[in-house]
């Protein structure tokens, strides 16, 4: 686990397949919260870096891909992804306990978080600014060094890709976090 900024987290593995796997720590409350940014695949084992039985408060998914999604365990409460994604076909993998965002902004301790619709990779896919850090979570949308998520699984869309790329364009963000590989100053 690699501290990427203060209070946020990133795992990151070797295997390309498996998705970047971010934590945001909230220790306002006199105790340890957890938000997680993508699950990762079945491979993401987050009981190693946080103990048996961990159960993050809050878990964003930035789309349904089962490589963002299949880390997602059972017992997980308050877990998003837009319902554009709820499809169980290749790549596509939706956790059963997984409900549609019925909000566009969030706080979560001293995070301030706002969530950008942001279709092209597939139809719901979304980016997560926390505004504090100016940190931007893209997912497969935008990856660092100019680098963009493929269109041509199920659902991908060149021209709404195009649109959302522009808009990323004019968020005031410091550092990126895609959903696979490098991050970006």
């Amino acid at each position: 686990m690699e501290k990427i900024a203060d209070g946020i987290f990133a795992i990151r593995t070797d295997e390309r397949v498996c998705g970047s796997v971010y934590v945001l720590v909230d220790r306002s409350a006199g105790k340890e919260r957890h938000l997680i940014i993508d699950a990762g695949d079945e491979k993401s084992d987050l009981e190693t870096e946080f103990g048996a039985g961990f159960v993050p408060d809050i878990t964003l998914l930035t789309h349904g891909h089962s490589d963002h999604t299949l880390g997602v365990k059972e017992e997980w409460k308050n877990v998003y992804l837009r319902h554009e994604d709820w499809f169980d076909n290749f790549p596509f993998h939706t956790p059963k306990n997984a409900r549609d965002y019925d909000f566009k902004s969030m706080k979560f301790g001293k995070f301030e978080l706002e969530i950008f619709h942001t279709p092209g990779h597939s139809p719901g896919s979304v980016c997560i600014l926390e505004k504090t850090t100016r940190t931007l979570f893209s997912g497969d949308t935008k990856f660092a060094h100019g680098g963009v998520g493929r269109t041509d699984f199920f659902g991908g869309d060149d021209a709404a890709m195009e649109k959302s790329l522009k808009f990323i364009e004019s968020l005031d963000y410091r550092l990126l976090c895609p959903g696979h590989d490098d991050l970006e100053m």
